[in-house]
């Protein structure tokens, strides 16, 4: 895994599909795990995927440490509450590994896709090659989004590979 200096991320106000504001700023480790642990913790396991996130508060604990000491991520703020988590995990390639989750009550709203046009943007300025990225071949509606934000399927096998290029 590579080491990687991330630039600042600036955060925004983004509407969702009810024309709600929600702000989507930088994830800070030190400040935000207990609120990042409450949003795993209350997460339905019927929209988990490939196993995440942990079932356990415990396995959210070591999956968002894990992450935090390896990645960059951004979260989706409502009301002083974390509603939505992106990660971003570099590889030796130049690639980031992407993991996106938003909690049940905030799906369908359009809130992820968002989230995933500040993170591409914010890639693209870093200076990656491109995102990768995992899902269960039987979540259509991210695929939907996935593609339409221009990722294609490299492997599609069990779950599906997906990789955008950022090299355009």
């Amino acid at each position: 895994m590579a080491t990687v200096l991330f630039p600042p991320f600036q955060a925004r106000i983004v509407k969702d599909k009810t024309g709600e504001e929600i702000l989507v700023r930088q994830y800070d480790h030190e400040k935000d795990r207990e609120a990042l642990i409450e949003m795993y913790v209350n997460y339905d396991p019927d929209y988990r995927c490939l196993g995440l996130p942990p079932l356990t508060r415990s396995g959210v604990e070591t999956w968002i440490d894990y992450l935090a000491k390896n990645g960059f991520a951004i979260v989706a703020e409502k009301n002083g509450k974390i509603i939505g988590h992106l990660v971003i995990v570099p590889d030796d390639r130049n690639r980031v590994d992407l993991t996106i989750f938003v909690h049940q009550n905030y799906q369908n709203r359009g809130l992820g896709q968002e989230m995933m046009k500040l993170i591409i943007e914010y890639c693209k300025k870093a200076g990656f090659d491109g995102i990768t990225l995992v899902t269960e071949r039987t979540n259509s509606r991210a695929i939907h989004v996935y593609k339409k934000l221009g990722f294609e399927i490299v492997a599609p096998y069990h779950e599906f590979d997906m990789y955008l290029s950022l090299k355009k």
